[in-house]
Parts: C-alpha cells; structure tokens; sequence
C-alpha cells in the first residue's frame, strides 16, 4: 500500500494496462467465434468521396483515383511508384487513417493504399516498414485476410496485403515486398 502511495501513477498505469489487455482477449476471443458461427459478414456500404482535400498531398504519383491525393511516406511511396508503374493497375488511393476505409475487428486495420486492377479486383495495402512488425501486426495481416475472404462472397475481387519493406513473414497476409510485386503483376 505504501508503494501505491507513492506510486500512484504507475500502479493505475499498470491497471489500465491489464484492463485493456482483458478487454483486447475478449474481443478476439469473441470475433473468432462469430467468424466460425457466421454472425459476421461483409457488406457493401463504403463508397468514395466524389473529390478529397488533401492535407498534405503527395508527389503527383501517376494513375491516382483523385486530383491530389493525401501524402505518403517513403515506403508507400516507393509502392505507390511501382504499382503505378504496372500496366494492370487501374488506379490507386491513399486511404486516410482514422478517417477512410477499415476493416473491422478486435484491432481495427486501416490500409495505406486502395488500388483497383484492370481486371476490376480491388487490393488494399499495408505498407510496413521493417522495424514495425509486431503481434498487432500479425493480428491486423489475419483480419484482412478474414475480411478478403468475406468481402469476395459479394461477387467482386478483394486482396488483403500486408508488405514489408525487405522481411518475409511467415503468417498469412504478409508478404515481402519483392513477393507482393510478383503477385501484383499476375492480377
């Protein structure tokens, strides 16, 4: 009790922490089990803005969805460079965190990038510097692989990537960024 007296910020960080860790359990423990009992299911509800204003627009990549589009650090770049590049791909757009497009679940994932292909298929992109893999990581590549899964039972196309700079994961979703070029070009 003394060393929560004096402690006290420490002792409710350390609460807090738990809690939300029990909390996290819960919701993945429960998501796993509605996507095995089918409660769960993709619909199609978001749309695109007719135009976006951009906070901080990027370097004028080629075949962007809009005029100006928000800006990108250097690993999204350096993919939205290369995917516009190929000559399959139909357009690409920097999806806003926290405002744009996300795939729900116990951690909530919101790609970098949403790119349609010339065959209509549409891929969303997690770009991830090598220093970031993590186990939320890990958790947030299995949720868009769930949700692809899902989301293509309504008829259209969907690919979930996470890519990494150089690494090669090991776990589904996740691909190195030399392997995510070479499936691209197939699509």
């Amino acid at each position: 009790l003394t060393d929560l007296e004096h402690s006290e910020y420490l002792y409710s960080q350390k609460i807090y922490d738990k809690i939300k860790s029990l909390l996290h359990a819960h919701a993945k423990e429960t998501f796993e089990k509605w996507i095995e009992q089918d409660y769960i299911s993709c619909l199609p509800y978001y749309s695109f803005a007719q135009a976006v204003t951009a906070s901080k627009m990027n370097d004028a990549i080629p075949k962007s969805l809009y005029m100006a589009e928000e800006g990108v650090n250097g690993y999204e770049s350096k993919v939205a460079w290369e995917l516009s590049a190929l000559p399959n791909i139909k357009w690409w757009h920097r999806n806003i965190a926290r405002k744009g497009f996300v795939i729900n679940g116990p951690s909530a994932a919101y790609p970098d990038l949403i790119v349609m292909t010339q065959s209509e298929k549409i891929l969303l992109i997690e770009t991830k510097g090598d220093h970031l893999k993590n186990d939320e990581s890990e958790e947030k590549a299995g949720i868009g692989a769930i949700w692809a899964a899902k989301a293509s039972m309504t008829g259209r196309v969907y690919k979930y990537f996470m890519v990494y700079e150089t690494k090669n994961p090991k776990y589904a979703g996740a691909y190195s960024h030399e392997r995510f070029m070479e499936i691209v070009k197939g699509l």
